[in-house]
């Protein structure tokens, strides 16, 4: 794990960044898609992964943003269940892309789609290599340690673990997320509230850089 203060997140050569959920602009937001595309590797292509929304054309308006605003290539990876998580092709389409971004929707049905799959096994392939890979709106929750939402369980359902001992909540806005985040840090002390607001991004860079993109503010809660 590579750390930086309370933060510890999976070590690779490429950048982790959490977005708090699309701003009220095309595309995520300005500063965010500004700095995507400046560190996006113009020779693999951009893959989007619809799970969270359950609809297989989500993220085709935002690829089309990035190709109008001169970004790689993209397409939209058809991984809606468990059982398209387990295909080879779908893997490959992730291992071979160099920014790849989980869509928002239904975290908890993402996390479980792609627990111990060959998706989840090729987003970790590429970002070992240089990938970004960037967890948008609700597509951020299931990298932390547990997820905090009103239909998980008590003290949280399972994330991935990508952001070790930490909960991620996107759509961050203060009090009206904060029971969510407070249920879950109350039943594990020690545990790292993270909370994002839209159109705001937590970059975390392979050689221990933590960076906040957009106009709004992260909020950090360490819990002891």
């Amino acid at each position: 794990m590579t750390r930086a203060g309370p933060l510890r997140w999976v070590t690779g050569a490429g950048w982790l960044i959490l977005v708090g959920g699309e701003g009220e602009v095309q595309g995520i937001a300005a500063e965010v898609d500004d700095r995507l595309l400046a560190r996006a590797d113009f020779s693999s292509p951009i893959a989007f992964l619809p799970t969270a929304s359950g609809s297989p054309t989500a993220g085709e308006s935002l690829l089309e943003c990035y190709a109008g605003l001169g970004g790689p290539r993209g397409y939209v990876v058809p991984v809606l269940n468990a059982v398209d998580a387990q295909r080879e092709e779908n893997y490959r389409l992730l291992a071979e892309a160099g920014l790849i971004i989980l869509g928002d929707g239904d975290g908890l049905a993402l996390a479980r789609a792609l627990r111990d799959s060959l998706a989840l096994q090729g987003i970790a392939d590429a970002f070992a290599r240089g990938a970004l890979v960037v967890g948008l709106g609700a597509g951020a929750a299931p990298l932390g340690e547990w997820i905090a939402a009103a239909e998980a369980p008590a003290g949280g359902a399972r994330g991935w673990g990508w952001v070790g001992n930490a909960v991620i909540v996107p759509h961050f806005a203060g009090s009206a997320r904060e029971p969510d985040l407070q249920s879950v840090l109350r039943m594990r002390p020690g545990l790292v509230g993270i909370g994002i607001p839209e159109g705001t991004a937590l970059a975390l860079g392979p050689e221990g850089q933590v960076e906040t993109w957009g106009e709004g503010e992260v909020t950090v809660v360490v819990v002891r």
